[in-house]
């Protein structure tokens, strides 16, 4: 006789879904809106500066405050530290974004827009993170803490893998380490 292939076992059938009710559509409805939007502020920032919308938005967020650290440049941007950097590493890699040690403290590493960064800026569109970010700001405490808590349950239940996040249409540090993996398979 030949021999057998096992096979994974099967994952339990889920229970089949209700229709969605109207307000599970207006939420997606409103997800489907600002990740477009977001998509779209990404494109247009592309052709017109050659740059992606999340370095638009990190560079955007330095003219505000600069200098800065990494660290205060993730808390600008709502991001975690290790996206902010694998964005501004590119950002310096292109000469828009310089680091320099302070005066003031040698261990402390400063960003800096360049002049070039800045005339970058000067004809750019603005950054939809940007208009995201404000909105927020709008709310009401209270409501900015039930969305928050909300949206962390339905990742859970989503079962959304839960991992370091990045700016958004930009390649955080797993996804740039997963390619580079999956490139030497080949």
């Amino acid at each position: 006789m030949g021999s057998q292939v096992k096979l994974p076992p099967l994952r339990p059938a889920r229970p089949a879904r209700k229709v969605a009710s109207a307000e599970a559509r207006q939420v997606l409805n409103s997800l489907r809106h600002i990740v477009r939007s977001l998509r779209i502020s990404s494109r247009n920032a592309e052709q017109q500066t050659g740059l992606s919308g999340a370095q638009l938005f990190v560079l955007q967020c330095l003219s505000r405050q600069s200098p800065c650290s990494v660290n205060e440049l993730a808390a600008h941007t709502a991001t975690d530290q290790s996206s902010v950097s694998v964005v501004v590493s590119r950002l310096v890699a292109r000469g828009y974004v310089r680091r320099t040690a302070s005066k003031v403290d040698r261990r402390r590493v400063e960003l800096w827009l360049t002049p070039s960064g800045r005339g970058l800026l000067d004809a750019a569109p603005e950054a939809a993170q940007d208009r995201l970010l404000n909105a927020l700001a709008q709310l009401k405490k209270a409501d900015t803490s039930a969305l928050a808590g909300i949206l962390a349950r339905v990742v859970e239940l989503a079962e959304v893998p839960n991992d370091t996040t990045s700016l958004f249409f930009e390649e955080g540090p797993a996804l740039v380490a997963a390619k580079g993996r999956a490139r030497g398979r080949r």
